[in-house]
């Protein structure tokens, strides 16, 4: 079983472990290995929930006690944020449509509990992303410092233009106009996207539950980077469990991961959400999807790598092999955002000719 190296940590979080049942030498571990993952105070609050903070130990309690607090600020400052950005998009009439973790949150998921963010994530019909741009301009928000080949790489080929940071407040938003690169093999219709969102609050909007269940799957395992990728399955094993507490289809989301052509990412999310976190998913849903899309290579070959790429970035999970399974899926995750020809251009560009290019605007 993957979890094995970090049980305890998986099974506090899900809910299979008791606080009580934790020795203190265990929860030294759990610790550490949930400071590396960006997860203890999600922990904090799902122990909380459970009534179950009483039996932590006073000396393990105040790491999660500031874990949490670090989360409030987070909250209180995505709220800000968002509260600045409506009076622009209502000048612009267009909805503000938040992804992941900042729709995780506006949502009251309950998995967003304690759930912190570097960014925040907005969805923009890709026709007013140069409108928007311009507005955001005028309140303070500058494109990040890119090299020309970095812009056009963004602009022209990616899912997104390049991060905006606020001059005064250093936050940082992301642009998106679809969920995959322009160039990906996979090709999501980003229109569905919009006619299925609904709004959570007064002026903002998230995607349907299915499609944000689909996007953290294709978030995930069409990346090329794998520092929050615990934390990226937990999301999804958190909206699974979330939408299982209503009536809930899962052929609806077998139809639509085909209709939007994300039936490869939402397989790997289905069997390894099963596997880390013993998300209650049916195996003949995750059969269904194998049927339909086979890995061209073995399912056994897949786990050896995403086994290792998964778990928390702490030399007490560590796996023999992590580093070469990470590279292998880095030239993965290109591979399926890119064909071929661009890929070997995009490479010659950032191992040669960007490192020369830094040099220059530094001297």
């Amino acid at each position: 079983m993957m979890a094995n190296k970090f049980k305890v940590l998986c099974s506090l979080l899900t809910g299979d472990c008791a606080a009580k049942d934790v020795s203190l030498t265990q929860w030294n571990l759990v610790i550490q290995q949930g400071r590396s993952t960006h997860v203890l105070s999600m922990l904090y609050y799902r122990l909380e929930q459970r009534e179950q903070l009483i039996d932590v130990p006073k000396s393990v309690m105040w790491h999660l006690e500031a874990a949490s607090i670090v989360s409030e600020k987070y909250l209180r400052d995505t709220r800000s944020e968002i509260k600045r950005f409506l009076p622009v998009f209502a000048s612009l009439g267009v909805k503000l449509i938040l992804l992941k973790g900042a729709a995780y949150v506006i949502s009251d998921k309950p998995c967003a509990k304690g759930r912190t963010f570097s960014d925040i994530d907005l969805l923009v019909p890709k026709d007013n992303i140069d409108r928007l741009e311009a507005a955001l301009q005028w309140h303070g928000w500058a494109s990040s410092n890119q090299s020309a080949y970095d812009q056009r790489y963004y602009r022209d080929w990616m899912h997104e233009i390049p991060p905006l940071v606020h001059v005064k407040r250093h936050t940082v938003i992301d642009i998106h106009h679809t969920i995959l690169p322009l160039t990906a093999s996979l090709k999501p219709v980003a229109s569905n996207l919009f006619a299925g969102s609904q709004e959570v609050e007064d002026g903002v909007w998230a995607l349907s539950d299915i499609d944000m269940l689909l996007h953290s799957a294709t978030h995930l395992f069409m990346d090329t980077e794998f520092d929050h990728a615990f934390r990226d399955l937990l999301d999804f094993d958190g909206l699974i469990r979330d939408v299982l507490m209503r009536e809930f289809d899962w052929q609806a989301l077998l139809i639509r991961g085909r209709e939007m052509d994300l039936i490869q990412p939402l397989y790997y999310a289905l069997r390894y959400s099963r596997r880390m976190f013993n998300t209650p998913i049916p195996l003949d849903v995750v059969t269904s999807c194998e049927l339909e899309w086979t890995p061209v290579l073995t399912a056994g070959f897949m786990d050896v790598l995403f086994d290792r790429v998964i778990m928390p970035p702490h030399n007490s999970a560590r796996l023999v092999g992590t580093a070469l399974a990470r590279k292998l899926l880095f030239i993965r995750g290109h591979y399926l955002r890119m064909p071929f020809g661009l890929l070997i251009r995009h490479l010659f560009h950032k191992a040669f000719i960007s490192p020369n290019e830094k040099e220059s605007s530094a001297a």
